[in-house]
């Protein structure tokens, strides 16, 4: 077992930025696959079919983010675990959220496969796109299971230290998936088909590369027969932390999967909204990669040092990962602010009808976007302490705003109903989050936990 892997001693911004960059690079890679299929599409097929993924990914981001928030959420004891220096009870873990996320995973793709037309007609998919979202996401739906295998493996690496190496493998499948997009839609005239097609062999490759190198390079972390045993703790430990990390991690989607039925439902002159809606989005995913790999890096070392018992060094890398984040998320605002145009047209033709919609849009969000950076430290704090319930109510009294807000405005504001109300959620949940800080800093709620 490698020292270098290890949180718990060492000057502490060192290591935070040594967690976080390979994050913010791995994070920024996987809102690259969207961003290929995104230009293909729009290259090759036309609008109406970038209307189309828009919806689809839609579904397809919120499965991602739940798979991916589930992982992350078990990899918070994997940490602890490491930081205790306890390999088997380590491994026994792996075993146990390998079979609960994994087996979860499974139900959830056979239920959207059976379900696919019912869930789009909820979401309001227009008549004319529906065949296309429906073709793009029975693939995708398929290769989930290739998305959690990645992903588990991933947050594991990443558990004990290792941020590089699925970076790496990341890199390598992106460069297939934009050779094998390419090949797919412009030479062999798949459509949208091919662009899922891409994507889905993509993320078998890279969870093929994870694989190999956790058996070549990290032996302690392949389970062995004697660690394939279910313990009714752990197996509830490990549930509510990835439950709890899955419904935080995909909360910005699981509303804009419910608010995509308002947008979808002002559309009935043309597509225009919908098509700036999903560019707009695309924009607020890459720039939320920075805020979530700050959140990620932070949970881990601070998982870590609790494990290990060091709850000063674990104050201290907090103090440090809100300079980082707070200062990422004012600049992000500035830029979104004043580059919200060159930022929609990435996406959008500059003739486009959804051109003015998807500006407006970020220029109205983009005040309120360094609230979302502080509420991912807070979430990295508790997600690393183990305080999943206070991300739980943070996240549903921040999902409730959004969905409410925009229902009740979008008759009058259109778009930026959207924009508002998702602000207005951010608002919400720091307020709460930076109460229960305070209450906890002074002993009154929650009261300690006790270390696992």
């Amino acid at each position: 077992m490698s020292r270098e892997l290890r949180l718990t001693a060492g000057p502490i911004l060192p290591q935070l930025l040594r967690l976080t960059i390979p994050l913010l690079c791995a994070n920024v890679l996987q809102q690259l696959y969207n961003i290929i299929n995104s230009l293909v599409v729009t290259r090759y097929i036309g609008e109406n079919a970038f209307a189309a993924l828009g919806v689809a990914e839609s579904i397809m981001n919120l499965y991602i983010y739940v798979i991916t928030g589930a992982c992350m959420g078990a990899a918070v004891l994997v940490a602890q675990f490491f930081g205790e220096g306890n390999l088997a009870k380590l491994r026994q873990q792996l075993y146990v959220s390998a079979v609960l996320v994994g087996g979860c995973t499974l139900a959830a793709v056979i239920l959207g496969q059976l379900f696919l037309p019912q869930l789009l007609t909820l979401i309001q998919t227009p008549a004319e796109l529906m065949a296309s979202a429906s073709a793009y996401l029975r693939v995708i739906l398929a290769g989930m299971v290739f998305t959690f295998t990645y992903n588990y493996l991933a947050a594991v690496l990443r558990a004990v230290g290792d941020t590089q190496a699925a970076l790496y493998f990341l890199l390598i499948s992106l460069g297939y998936n934009l050779s094998a997009a390419w090949l797919l839609v412009a030479v062999l005239d798949l459509g949208i088909l091919g662009t899922a097609l891409a994507t889905a062999s993509a993320q078998l490759l890279s969870s093929l590369l994870c694989f190999l190198y956790i058996r070549k390079k990290r032996p302690f972390l392949t389970v062995r027969r004697a660690d394939m045993r279910m313990d009714r703790k752990l197996l509830g430990l490990t549930g509510s932390f990835a439950a709890v990390a899955a419904l935080q991690q995909s909360s910005l989607y699981l509303g804009k999967l419910i608010i995509q039925g308002a947008v979808n439902g002002i559309s009935t002159v043309s597509s225009a909204p919908i098509s700036a809606f999903a560019a707009a989005t695309r924009v607020e995913n890459f720039i939320q990669a920075f805020g979530m790999s700050g959140c990620e890096a932070a949970a881990i070392f601070i998982a870590q040092n609790r494990g290990a018992g060091a709850d000063k060094r674990m104050l201290s890398g907090f103090a440090r990962a809100a300079v980082m984040l707070v200062g990422t998320g004012l600049v992000s605002s500035v830029i979104m602010r004043q580059a919200a145009r060159p930022l929609a047209l990435i996406f959008l033709d500059p003739e486009a009808q959804a051109v003015p919609y998807a500006v407006s849009y970020l220029r109205l969000i983009a005040l309120f976007y360094f609230l979302s950076f502080t509420g991912h430290l807070f979430v990295g704090w508790y997600r690393g302490t183990g305080r999943m319930n206070i991300t739980f109510y943070g996240t549903t009294l921040q999902i409730i705003i959004r969905v409410a807000g925009t229902y009740l405005l979008i008759d009058a504001m259109g778009l930026d109903a959207v924009a508002l109300a998702t602000g207005l959620g951010w608002v919400a949940i720091v307020l709460f989050q930076l109460t229960v800080f305070a209450l906890e800093r002074k002993g009154i709620w929650p009261r300690p936990k006790p270390s696992l």
